[in-house]
């Protein structure tokens, strides 16, 4: 593929899975000569920000974005060039060969762009529901823009509930450098992972309440939880990383024996296969990545979302038996080194270049 100018469009420049991932795709096309500019509007996204309220807390993330973020970045090494914008306007956006809208509301402005902007797609990582107006997230995906999704869940998604027959699958990928294990120790521990977010599709509190099942039963259990939001309903005897960098998050996954993952609902969601790469069996609802590369009581133990009973009951199995632990620890890593950034990059510049 010869040199193209190509552009992301990214709704702020916070510490998200999602925002991460188009970080990633544009350090890697940068590296393999493209032209890549990420775009963020100094006016914030409403969102779901509803009435008086919902107004001061855009006009607020709408100063951070001015005046506290701008451009910086201190959670993820970028190596292209973000240019902070009044708005997602033509007088503001380069002319380029390709622009890509990224979330919900930057799918309007994209569409509303010229074409001299570039061929127009639109990544898609999750049913954004949970972030802003159904309506208004549906009508994003009956946009012309070229839909991209990371998941057979949200292809199918597309398919079924908005006749869209011309979305493509691209898996993410896992930074091999950044998420590893290679002398992983199968001992008599009995250590768990969880991650604390905020939104409820996340099953946070499904978490807390298997690990309290599981604690009658192995009262040596021990949790540690990380998160980049601050978690107050932290179980008794746990405990809590607030935003852990890179080294500190793999040393959480290889020194626990497993990672509990009960979201409800994800388009990918990242944790479990860094999880897997470093060597700690998964134990979760089967969504996202589960869904897509999970195979039960082969490379993690699954369950449906929101069944904390079933939870609970996967973890004291994989704590019980060691050699199912190490059977799932070592096959969840062959799964994650399945999945790699070149292969994820190579598959995204083919449905450019198409």
């Amino acid at each position: 593929m010869t040199l193209v100018k190509i552009s992301f469009v990214i709704p702020f420049t916070q510490s998200t899975g999602g925002i991460k991932i188009i970080f990633q795709y544009a350090n890697r096309l940068k590296e393999r000569g493209h032209d890549v500019t990420i775009f963020v509007p100094m006016k914030a996204y409403s969102f779901n920000n509803k009435g008086i309220s919902g107004f001061f807390k855009t006009v607020k993330a709408s100063i951070g974005n001015t005046l506290k973020r701008r451009t910086k970045v201190d959670w993820f090494d970028v190596k292209v060039p973000i240019k902070l914008v009044p708005a997602i306007k033509n007088s503001f956006i380069e002319d380029g060969d390709i622009i890509i809208a990224t979330a919900w509301p930057t799918a309007y402005d994209v569409n509303n762009l010229k074409d001299s902007k570039g061929k127009k797609f639109y990544f898609v990582q999750g049913y954004e529901r949970w972030s802003g107006d159904d309506q208004l997230v549906d009508d994003t995906y009956r946009l012309p823009l070229k839909p991209i999704v990371i998941s057979s869940w949200l292809d199918e998604l597309l398919k079924k509930k908005f006749q869209r027959n011309d979305s493509v699958i691209v898996y993410n990928g896992i930074d091999t450098t950044e998420f590893y294990n290679n002398e992983k120790r199968y001992d008599d521990t009995y250590n768990l992972l969880l991650m604390y977010h905020p939104l409820k599709s996340k099953g946070y509190s499904d978490g807390v309440k298997a690990y309290e099942d599981v604690k009658k039963i192995f009262p040596q259990a021990k949790l540690s939880i990380f998160g980049i939001d601050k978690c107050k309903d932290i179980p008794e005897g746990a405990v809590f990383y607030m935003k852990p960098n890179k080294e500190q998050l793999r040393e959480l996954y290889s020194n626990a024996d497993v990672y509990i993952f009960p979201s409800h609902q994800e388009g990918w969601g990242l944790t479990p296969i860094e999880a897997m790469a470093c060597k700690c069996a998964v134990v979760g609802s089967n969504v996202g990545a589960l869904m897509e590369v999970g195979i039960n009581k082969v490379n993690a133990l699954t369950s449906s979302p929101g069944d904390v009973e079933a939870l609970s009951k996967n973890i004291q199995l994989i704590l019980k038996d060691r050699t199912l632990l190490r059977s799932i620890s070592e096959n969840g890593f062959k799964t994650a080194m399945g999945l790699s950034w070149d292969k994820a990059v190579e598959n995204l510049i083919q449905i450019l270049k198409s």
